[in-house]
């Protein structure tokens, strides 16, 4: 075998790509890319220096062509699963030491592949990407959230805010994680902070905890009383906008109808020198066509007002009775496509349930927010937790301005977009915003320079590629079996990682390691340091990457609690 370690990557999507650049950042092996010649990803390869063996990679002879025989590590990461699991056995047949990682959309035969397959491990985009989102979506602060442990744990998230935020102005490091119940990791970007430290109102804080009592921390823009209690202007301008949001034929018509009736009644009370009651009461019966006949004009002048009052009657009851039906029949046929209006508060809207959005709903059911799901062809699972009431559904097109006016978005939580179209997510997402202003959301980007333009026209939303959130945790798999992930806070950035402890705990090899929780008997608890860790426990902690990058310099830490 060779003296460098090679990692074989196997691949020609934007994953592929993003997982070599993390691969060549770190010192210690030489990476290779394996897929069929392309010459845009030619040229991407040799901007971030990575070697490019242009070979079909789903034969034997193919396969050894590219070194899997001495390769430390092969990546199979194509976009179809079949061709993942059928290199990834060709490979360990040809090397049987070889060390697999995996992509797979099927959540289910990934951890079946995981658990029979020795020396391997299976990740989902759709997965690892959701618990970020969910996380972000409920959390503008939250910058990584996972499962832990994976399939089976509790919701966990990362968030940097100020100490203010927290409500933790005044308390030290211990106080704060009592009053909490999560973990404070870091003062100012500083994971080795002094203890007794009691935190200033801008104190920058780095906590992890469980999602939903990282949530709980966080102020809600509108207050139950405004919603419950709102005010007499407030109902006026609700009115107001609500008039002019009618077609406009209809809305001409009501202001016509309306200065004809004030005018008429004006006119006829001079006439008949009789009360304004009893005028709008002539004035109703003759534009109604109704004529009890009990109040009559005897001049000229008031009979031919009377003819032009009840030509105009007719025409707006006419006018009216078409619109009344085509809105009847629209509130129908839009009532058979699965359309209604959404009376529910503090609800999260998800548009699009496909791999990402299916994992989404799942994590927002586990924190039991109510969830509004839209997609114009949602899958049989998604009908029958419609079905039973555990979401609600509305099976149309969220880019349509209609379809986000039955969801009720001034009193909704946030807004996913989860198309798979990035200018369709765009436009949820712009049309969401402008239905109310102050409303989280969060738009998931296939194309890594739309999504940083996005974020830089509309800071207002979130941005989120699947390949650039998963690609650390690919990368890091290559070599430490349990990584999860990578985040970034202050000047560091650190590997997430999960171990299972043996009858011995040991803790992680590298330096400057930080613990964050382990799981034990079913239970998630926060650990302050590795000493707390018992037999057989499910570590999870973070490791500065400082350490592994050539070149890069060492950190300064302070006092060490």
């Amino acid at each position: 075998m060779a003296d460098v370690p090679l990692i074989l990557v196997v691949g020609g999507d934007a994953l592929a790509v993003r997982v070599c650049e993390e691969l060549c950042s770190t010192q210690g092996h030489r990476v290779a890319l394996v897929w069929p010649h392309d010459q845009e990803l030619a040229k991407q390869l040799e901007r971030i220096k990575c070697e490019y063996l242009p070979f079909a990679p789903n034969d034997y002879e193919a396969l050894r062509s590219v070194g899997v025989p001495d390769a430390t590590s092969l990546m199979a990461l194509a976009e179809d699963d079949r061709v993942n699991l059928q290199v990834a056995l060709k490979a360990r047949d040809i090397n049987p030491k070889i060390r697999i990682v995996l992509r797979q959309f099927n959540r289910t035969l990934a951890r079946k592949i995981e658990q029979n397959l020795p020396n391997c491990s299976v990740l989902s985009l759709a997965s690892h990407a959701a618990a970020t989102i969910v996380g972000a979506a409920l959390d503008q602060s939250s910058f990584y959230s996972l499962q832990f442990p994976d399939l089976d744990g509790v919701l966990c998230g990362f968030s940097e805010r100020p100490a203010a935020l927290f409500g933790i102005m005044g308390m030290n490091r211990a106080e704060a994680q009592a009053h909490l119940k999560m973990r404070v990791i870091a003062l100012g970007g500083v994971t080795e902070f002094d203890p007794a430290h009691r935190f200033d109102a801008s104190d920058q804080v780095v906590v992890f905890g469980q999602l939903r009592d990282l949530i709980a921390t966080v102020v809600k823009s509108v207050s139950s009383d405004v919603i419950e209690h709102p005010s007499f202007g407030s109902k006026l301008r609700g009115a107001f906008q609500q008039f002019r949001h009618l077609d406009p034929v209809i809305r001409g018509m009501l202001a016509a109808a309306i200065i004809v009736f004030v005018a008429s009644t004006i006119f006829f009370g001079v006439l008949f020198k009789k009360d304004p009651i009893t005028a709008a009461y002539f004035v109703t019966t003759t534009m109604t066509t109704t004529g009890y006949g009990d109040i009559t004009p005897t001049t000229h002048l008031g009979q031919l007002a009377t003819i032009v009052l009840e030509v105009l009657g007719v025409a707006f009851s006419g006018i009216s009775i078409a619109f009344v039906t085509t809105a009847l029949t629209r509130a129908q046929f839009t009532a058979l496509q699965g359309l209604r209006q959404i009376r529910t508060r503090g609800h999260v809207v998800v548009c699009g349930s496909g791999n990402v959005g299916t994992r989404v709903i799942e994590f927002m059911r586990m924190l039991g927010l109510p969830v509004v799901v839209i997609d114009p062809v949602p899958d049989a699972e998604i009908v029958e937790q419609s079905r039973v009431r555990t979401i609600e559904l509305l099976t149309g097109d969220a880019t349509r301005d209609g379809t986000l006016d039955l969801c009720n978005l001034p009193l909704a939580r946030a807004l996913i977009a989860l198309t798979s179209s990035d200018t369709a997510n765009l436009e949820v997402a712009l049309g969401a915003r402008g239905r109310n202003p102050h409303l989280q959301v969060v738009m998931r980007v296939q194309d890594d320079a739309f999504a940083g333009s996005v974020g830089r026209q509309f800071e207002a939303i979130q941005t989120f590629s699947t390949s650039s959130l998963a690609a650390p945790a690919f990368a890091g798999l290559s070599r430490f079996p349990g990584t999860r992930s990578r985040i970034e806070f202050g000047d560091e950035d650190y590997n997430v990682g999960e171990r299972l402890q043996g009858e011995v705990p040991m803790p992680p090899p590298a330096e400057h390691c930080v613990a964050l929780a382990v799981w034990r008997n079913n239970q998630f608890l926060h650990i302050d340091n590795f000493d707390e860790m018992e037999p057989f426990d499910r570590l999870l902690f973070i490791v500065p990457l400082s350490q592994f990058r050539a070149g890069a310099p060492r950190r300064e830490t302070r006092a060490a609690p």
